[in-house]
């Protein structure tokens, strides 16, 4: 079967992710202490859903994050810019692989991302070179879904315009990658650059 598209996730794939940041300026304000913030900040995460599905309001999102951390001598803008820290910054070996896919004309190339609006135009600010690269880009927050709903993955395969067994779908999500499986989509979990090199090896990506 002929590879006619490739569709990648983003965070912890194509840029990294860092929480540090956000956990410590939240620790540093929170009365709860950095103890016992940990299992706040699981409970904080748990519920960010709606917003990465664009369902929830900045200042909505907001107002959760001061409920659950008691956080609100941060204000709103203070917030988001140590929230927005969590993205680190493009991995660049997997955007020169990217850049080569481009390159050879022979894919399309699909972004899919579970991504909150604050955090995508924070992305946009930065004009990070590997945005060009792809030919679309699904966005959980515009298209109000999230992976693993086999509803997204759906969707991808509409945008993509090819049937499931001719796309190649990597994320580092396990649950992400099975239910593009479970579609027909051949999957990747992503670990490193390496790995994902061999994977294309075996099939018969060539990047030259």
């Amino acid at each position: 079967m002929t590879i006619k598209a490739l569709i990648f996730d983003l965070g912890d794939v194509i840029v990294e992710l860092d929480y540090s940041n956000f956990y410590k300026k939240v620790a540093s304000v929170s009365p709860q202490g950095e103890n016992l913030l940990t299992p706040k900040m699981l409970e904080f995460f748990r519920q960010s859903d709606l917003y990465h599905q664009g369902k929830m309001k900045d200042n909505e999102f907001y107002k959760l994050a001061c409920d659950i951390f008691q956080v609100c001598m941060l204000d709103q803008s203070e917030f988001y810019k140590a929230f927005n820290s969590i993205v680190s910054h493009p991995i660049a070996e997997v955007v020169e692989l990217l850049k080569k896919l481009k390159e050879i004309k022979k894919y399309k190339l699909i972004a899919l991302s579970n991504v909150n609006a604050s955090h995508w135009n924070y992305i946009l600010s930065k004009n990070w070179k590997f945005l060009e690269y792809f030919d679309e880009s699904i966005l959980s927050f515009q298209v109000h879904m999230t992976k693993p709903d086999p509803k997204i993955f759906k969707y991808a395969i509409k945008k993509a315009n090819c049937k499931p067994e001719e796309i190649i779908f990597i994320d580092d999500g396990f649950n992400n990658v099975r239910s593009a499986k479970e579609l027909g989509m051949i999957g990747i979990h992503y670990k490193n650059v390496e790995n994902l090199i061999n994977e294309f090896k075996k099939l018969k990506i060539m990047l030259n």
